[in-house]
């Protein structure tokens, strides 16, 4: 009995120590910690999720990336024509393309007045609403 209660006392102090030594305790919280992403889900649609966490998933970005090497390419100040030309030249199907386009969105804080989804959807002649754009929501 008294070595597994040594045991136990020696467990508590080693996880404290290791704890002390990383900074981090429970009751602690600053602004900078971003909680992992959830496990990656698969569809049968050939999309996976999710998308965003906190920010955004890199597993994701990594997933698409074959898919959307063009719209990638661009930078937070991609013009909503380019966004259109590089959605055009990465199309695959919409679900995918959808999930390329909204993590592109996502990772460049694009903020257009009319969506670049829109416009492909005149375009290519998609059904309305078949690609939402993501929302940003600032933090106070």
């Amino acid at each position: 009995m008294l070595r597994t209660i040594a045991a136990c006392v020696a467990s508590v102090a080693i996880t404290l120590a290791v704890v002390a030594a990383t900074g981090a305790t429970a009751s602690s919280s600053t602004s900078s910690f971003a909680p992992p992403c959830p496990h990656p889900v698969y569809g049968a649609d050939g999309t996976m999720g999710p998308l965003f966490c906190v920010i955004d998933n890199p597993l994701a970005l990594r997933y698409y990336a074959a898919s959307g090497r063009h719209t990638f390419a661009l930078g937070p100040d991609a013009t909503p024509t380019q966004v259109v030309a590089a959605l055009k030249k990465d199309f695959s199907t919409l679900p995918i393309t959808c999930s390329v386009y909204r993590l592109a969105a996502w990772r460049n804080h694009w903020s257009f007045g009319v969506s670049p989804a829109l416009q492909l959807a005149a375009e290519l002649k998609l059904f309305s609403g078949w690609c939402s754009d993501p929302t940003f929501k600032v933090s106070d």
